[in-house]
């Protein structure tokens, strides 16, 4: 990053670099650290988060350590994006490419060799899927959208420091995926929406509150993991998950089921090992 900020390097060449220099750290993490599962790699993210941010303010040579160092507004074709309006635009166009390439990267058979894994290991891989060689690569795609994000992020703040990235951006993202809807592309778009306008909405809240209640500085991380936790137990599958529910009770209305989306407590002998 140091090197793309203090280069003379074209935003959509540094923008590139960014994503293929993110896709690579993704799967040089991803191969040892995806032998983990469930709560252990969990917790192996959430230590790599904080090792990677305090590796951030040691190295001030690279990163400018605590004081962080500025990012220049993008140029494109001599245009400078000042405005944050006009830079939305930017990140918009990103947004639609993105989605075009995870729809079908989702539809080729790398994506069904995912969606094969999610389901069962063991079923995948008694298919031929490679599982380590698939982790890896869903990690290495997931570092190379996240690195995109990244990029777009400090060019929009105009300044980038290592505790940006902290465990309540963590939540955040967590909070939009639950709340959008898990394995949906619509879900994410609808999460970030609900995510966007949510400490908006807080913070008129905190207007009608009681003043011991509306001054407290924790109230948005509390409210944040209040409705993640509500979401989980209530509405596992999100937004849009319940959009799906809507739009099919009225093409099935009036021999719509509740039980239609119940989840069936039926496993082949596969899944019990």
């Amino acid at each position: 990053m140091h090197f793309l900020i203090t280069s003379d390097i074209l935003f959509f060449a540094s923008i590139l670099i960014v994503v293929i220099v993110s896709f690579m750290v993704g799967a040089l993490i991803g191969i040892p650290i995806l032998r983990l599962t469930g709560m252990y790699l969990a917790i192996a993210t959430l230590a790599l988060c904080f090792i990677a941010e305090h590796v951030f303010i040691k190295w001030e040579h690279f990163t400018g350590g605590n004081r962080g160092m500025h990012v220049p507004q993008p140029e494109i074709k001599g245009m400078s994006f000042y405005d944050s309006a006009q830079f939305y635009y930017v990140c918009l166009a990103f947004l639609i490419l993105s989605m075009f390439a995870a729809i079908n990267i989702l539809r080729s058979p790398t994506g069904r060799a995912f969606v094969a894994i999610r389901d069962s290991e063991i079923a995948a891989q008694s298919l031929g899927v490679n599982l380590g060689l698939y982790k890896a690569l869903s990690f290495a795609i997931s570092g190379a959208f996240t690195g995109l994000a990244g990029a777009l992020l400090a060019h929009y703040i105009g300044y980038l420091a290592p505790d940006i990235f902290n465990i309540f951006l963590s939540l955040t993202l967590l909070l939009l995926i639950v709340v959008g809807g898990m394995g949906s592309l619509h879900g994410t778009v609808f999460g970030a929406i609900f995510v966007g306008y949510l400490p908006q909405l807080i913070a008129i809240c905190r207007d009608y509150l009681p003043n011991s209640i509306g001054s407290q500085p924790g109230l948005e991380p509390m409210l944040f993991g209040l409705i993640l936790v509500l979401f989980i137990l209530y509405e596992p599958l999100g937004i849009y998950g319940r959009w799906v529910k809507i739009k099919l009770f009225f093409q099935l209305f009036p021999t719509y089921k509740k039980q239609t989306f119940k989840k069936q407590k039926v496993f082949t002998k596969s899944d019990r090992v």
